[in-house]
């Protein structure tokens, strides 16, 4: 390995371990707020820590072909011991902003939705649903305005009927009657409820 290889390889180490401690205060900041235990959160450590192996590999694959060297681990602590001395706070600062302003535009978004999209969507499907009612409303009130008009003549020509036929025929037709006496209350029942 040549010199310019190692010096890549110092410079890419420390770089890395600038990354892992931002990509632990990150993490911390978004999966270890409460600092509670559980399953679920030892299993998002162990990817966590995976990924983060995964990714010290490639770039020392990157820059010297994946040769380990024991000033490799020294130039991560370094990076690291850097980052925590040097850059911590002013990231966390910059984390903290940036997520207040995602927030903000999340919010903003939202909003946005609601009073451009949802809000009049709904106000128009409200208006076609009372024009709805409004039209059934009326097609009932036509529909019950020509049945009474239909039905008391059939009633009075029916009755004037009922009274020539014998009495010997009447029983049969009587109980009938009932049965569509019956079926007459029901669809006057149902009417009634659609008209209200």
């Amino acid at each position: 390995m040549t010199l310019t290889v190692q010096f890549y390889t110092m410079v890419a180490m420390v770089a890395m371990g600038v990354w892992l401690g931002i990509a632990m205060d990150t993490y911390s900041r978004f999966l270890h707020p409460d600092r509670s235990k559980s399953l679920w959160l030892y299993a998002n450590d162990i990817v966590f820590w995976l990924l983060q192996g995964l990714i010290i590999f490639y770039v020392l694959y990157l820059v010297n072909e994946g040769e380990l060297r024991f000033y490799v681990f020294l130039a991560i602590l370094c990076g690291y011991a850097a980052y925590r001395s040097l850059f911590q706070p002013l990231y966390r600062r910059l984390l903290e902003r940036i997520i207040l302003i995602t927030i903000a535009i999340i919010r903003f978004v939202k909003s946005l939705f609601i009073y451009l999209i949802y809000q009049p969507i709904r106000f128009i499907l409200k208006v076609v649903f009372s024009l709805c009612m409004m039209i059934v409303s009326i097609m009932t009130t036509i529909f019950w305005f020509i049945f009474k008009f239909f039905w008391v003549p059939l009633k009075w020509g029916f009755s004037l009927i009922w009274r020539l036929i014998p009495q010997s025929v009447q029983m049969p037709l009587i109980k009938l009657a009932g049965v569509a006496d019956k079926i007459k209350n029901y669809i006057y029942h149902w009417l009634t409820k659609i008209r209200k």
